[in-house]
């Protein structure tokens, strides 16, 4: 059905529905205003860290709460850092990666219960989320936390609502490498492969994000469920900053199912917002529009962002420029939420 009709007949109990042609329902009361840049998209997030939760370190990327609501997020993945206990000296003293985990996610239940944000749990729990609710993706980034068990996965899984990991952040864990290191031969551990396979089973997001080249190829050919990469860009020969990638590499995700998220750093050739929606195009002419939307990772205290880009506020900037360099609508849907919506959906529980 198009979408206008729908949207003339669907009334529903004084209630409107939109459906994403990627994904499935999402209620909205009233008008559907709710995203100042495509009415009647839901905006999806793959990575940031609102009101820095993780340790009150805010840049002028940081998304606050109400920000990411007047900018149009529907939903967006709130990234507690795993290892962020190893960063500081003085945060080691009785603290573990685990244990200093739960103090950044308990501000997430503070949050909940104040009801300024609503935690997804489900696949439900997106088809009932009202235009004034915020949904939150529970995530950790850094698998650090788990401390080499999976009953800590578990634990974070129920206690915490944790529904996505970025298995590994700066530095090598018990899981696998990160981008830091020199590239080696070392993959996935055995660890990192039981825990994989425990994500599957449970309905967790795996997000690859951070993964050096041979840890992402075994995740990618171990997972039965797609995966993403919340946060990265196109990697170029000219351009061989660490946290890229190469089009291979995100042809693995792809392959899964899953997405890749681009973001703002400002990097080798990339420094303007149309260079950031040209990056996009040869994503797209790569891996095609299904496997591509946003990770915007603010509040990651990016060095430098792109000319044109300070935080969430300036997205509808890079929605113009997008057009400008012949993206389309159903593009823009599918990269402002529908792509991640569609995988988030297909590996949450129900």
């Amino acid at each position: 059905m198009d979408r206008r009709v729908f949207l003339k007949t669907g009334l529903i109990g004084g209630a409107l529905w939109v459906l994403d042609g990627s994904s499935g329902w999402l209620p909205y009361l009233s008008a559907l205003d709710k995203n100042p840049i495509l009415p009647g998209t839901p905006i999806w997030d793959a990575h940031a860290h609102p009101n820095s939760f993780y340790g009150d370190n805010f840049d002028r990327t940081t998304p606050t709460i109400s920000m990411l609501k007047e900018s149009g997020v529907a939903v967006c993945v709130f990234a507690a850092v795993g290892d962020y206990v190893f960063s500081d000296p003085q945060r080691r003293r009785g603290n573990s990666p685990k244990i200093d985990t739960e103090r950044q996610l308990e501000r997430l239940k503070t949050w909940s219960r104040a009801g300024e944000i609503k935690i997804i749990k489900t696949a439900l729990d997106l088809d009932l989320l009202r235009p004034e609710e915020l949904g939150a993706i529970v995530a950790i980034e850094g698998g650090d936390a788990l401390e080499g068990r999976l009953e800590n996965l578990d634990y974070f899984y129920e206690e915490y609502s944790v529904r996505l990991i970025t298995l590994m952040h700066e530095t090598p864990n018990a899981i696998g490498l990160s981008q830091r290191v020199k590239e080696t031969e070392k993959g996935l551990t055995p660890f990192g492969q039981n825990l994989v396979e425990r994500m599957n089973r449970l309905g967790m997001i795996i997000d690859v994000a951070h993964a050096q080249r041979v840890t992402l190829k075994d995740i990618t050919a171990l997972t039965s469920k797609p995966v993403v990469d919340s946060h990265t860009g196109l990697a170029l020969k000219q351009n061989p900053f660490s946290r890229l990638r190469s089009s291979e590499e995100m042809e693995w995700v792809a392959k899964t199912g899953g997405m890749i998220g681009t973001w703002p750093l400002a990097a080798g050739q990339k420094k303007t917002l149309r260079d950031w929606a040209e990056e996009i195009c040869a994503m797209k002419s790569r891996l095609g529009m299904a496997h591509i939307g946003l990770g915007t990772d603010g509040g990651g205290r990016l060095p430098k962002t792109v000319e044109g880009y300070a935080n969430i506020k300036d997205l509808h900037k890079l929605a113009t420029t997008l057009t400008e360099v012949g993206l389309g609508q159903e593009d823009l849907r599918a990269f402002l939420g529908g792509n991640l919506e569609r995988v988030v959906r297909a590996i949450l529980k129900n």
